[in-house]
Parts: structure tokens; C-alpha cells; sequence
């Protein structure tokens, strides 16, 4: 079980665009086709949202020096979206892979990996992750260019349709200690279950890592979780399931069960071939 300081949280905000909060900004990792992709997702989303400069907002983000900008907790990703001064971004990365097959010995595969992150919580929304297959390395791009219109709907959509809600953490649940404490035994799971490797992480042999607060209540149920820190590719979803699909027993303090928030921790990698 992991012990790491957690702040406690009087409330969780989930919160939209406003009506009159309509500034966004993309994010380019890398270049040549993800910068591609990423001038066609600004122009599918200039009609609807207020654009701001690509440069300044990647220097924004860059200064930051995060040294897995696809994989950042929600105070990292919080606090990148404020110095950019935008109410979400997103983070673009694309690429062009050469693979075979038994069936065909040379195809190219182009895909692009899109994070929808809401400035206010650091939250990610969403996940996009277009892939297409062509016999050339051109063909495959151009496939996946023309995807950033439907992507850039999808988005439009759902900052669109985001409504706020407000979420309150019951004053019951305690924060689990840092450090062992006398007459506390913390809340641990009868049985644990490994989180699936997802397909689209192994197809790109993704290494990410996803963290999870989870409160647990007296009676060993799960009350709430939240994902704080994302990875994208189905991982974080992933987690979650492992999570709520564990049996656990609930925390005690001097013999009396209680609640209790934990943060867990779970690493992902591809296996070497």
C-alpha cells in the first residue's frame, strides 16, 4: 500500500465551458506530422473556440520542463493550462510507424494520441487516439489528417456539452498518513487484480503511469474514485475497473473500522519482445 502525502479536499470541482469560456490551445509534442495534425485540428476548432498561439502556448507549456508531458498529474496539467491562460488544451502528438505482416510484408501505420485537459482541475476529459494503414508513407498520412475534422467535432462536442457539478468529500473520510501511525491499519484489498495493458498502449509500447485516489469506506465498499494523475490509451479506465473490482477490507483505527482515502499507484510498460 502507498502512503504519499494527499492534500485533503473539501470538494471536487468538474466544471464546463461557460458560455463565455471559450479559450483553448494546442500542445505539440514533437514535429512534422504531429505539427501537421495539429494546425488541422485548430483549424476544425477556430470557428467555435478562440485559438490561441500555438508558439506561445507550447513555450508556456514547455517551460514547465515536465519530463512526461502526456502524463501529468492534475495540478501539473492545472498548472500549465493557467500560464497558457486558456480554459483546456490540448496536447498533439502524431507519428508514422513502417510495420509487416504475414500478409503484407510493408505497410505504414499513422496514428495521432489528442489529451483534452480542463484547466481548472488539471482533469483529462479525453482521449483520442486515431490510427489508420496504408501502402505508402504518404498515403497513411493523409488518412490520418483527414481524421482531425471528426476529432475536432468530438471535442467541440464535448467542452460544449461539459455541465459544472460539485462533488463533496464527506468530512468522515480521513487522508491516510504518510508515515505509519500507531493503532491504524490501512485499508487493503482481499484479492488484488493486475489493470489490463490496454492494446492501444501496446500498440505504441506505451510507458505511463496512472495514479488513483480512492476512498474506502467503513464498510470496506468504494465510495468515490478520481484519476489523478492520466495517462490516456484506455489506462486510466483500465485502473479504475482493477480498482472497483477489488474486494476490500476498510481501514481501522484502534480496532474500529473507518473511512479512509488512499492513493494508489500502478506502472505500465511493454514487455520486451
Amino acid at each position: 500500500m502507498l502512503r504519499p502525502a494527499i492534500l485533503s479536499i473539501i470538494f471536487v470541482l468538474f466544471t464546463a465551458f461557460s458560455a463565455g469560456a471559450r479559450d483553448l490551445a494546442t500542445i505539440t509534442v514533437g514535429d512534422g506530422p504531429s505539427e501537421a495534425y495539429s494546425a488541422k485540428l485548430r483549424q476544425a476548432l477556430a470557428a467555435k473556440f478562440t485559438i490561441l498561439d500555438d508558439g506561445l502556448a507550447s513555450a508556456a507549456f514547455a517551460s514547465f520542463k515536465y519530463q512526461t508531458p502526456m502524463n501529468l498529474t492534475q495540478s501539473e496539467a492545472a498548472a500549465a493550462g493557467l500560464a497558457i491562460g486558456c480554459d483546456a488544451f490540448l496536447i498533439v502528438n502524431a507519428g508514422t510507424i513502417r510495420r509487416s505482416s504475414f500478409k503484407t510484408p510493408v505497410y505504414f501505420e499513422s496514428f495521432a494520441s489528442v489529451f483534452l485537459v480542463e484547466t481548472r482541475t488539471g482533469t483529462l476529459l479525453k482521449w483520442f487516439g486515431p490510427r489508420v494503414e496504408a501502402p505508402t508513407e504518404n498515403d497513411s498520412l493523409t488518412a490520418l489528417l483527414a481524421t482531425a475534422s471528426n476529432v475536432g467535432n468530438s471535442v467541440a462536442e464535448l467542452l460544449n456539452g461539459q455541465k459544472q457539478t460539485i462533488e463533496e468529500t464527506p468530512a468522515s473520510i480521513e487522508i491516510l498518513p504518510d508515515s505509519p501511525e500507531k493503532g491504524l491499519k490501512p485499508p487493503i484489498p482481499y484479492r488484488r487484480i493486475k489493470p489490463v495493458y490496454t492494446e492501444a498502449a501496446e500498440t505504441l509500447g506505451i510507458a505511463a503511469t496512472v495514479e488513483i485516489l480512492v476512498d474506502i469506506g467503513s464498510d470496506g465498499a468504494i465510495l468515490r474514485t478520481s484519476i489523478s494523475r492520466w495517462a490516456g490509451f484506455g489506462l486510466d479506465k483500465s485502473v479504475e475497473q482493477a480498482v472497483r473490482a477489488m474486494n476490500w477490507r476498510p481501514a481501522y483505527r484502534d480496532g474500529r473500522p473507518i473511512a479512509m482515502r488512499v492513493l494508489l499507484r500502478y506502472n505500465f510498460k511493454r514487455l520486451k519482445d
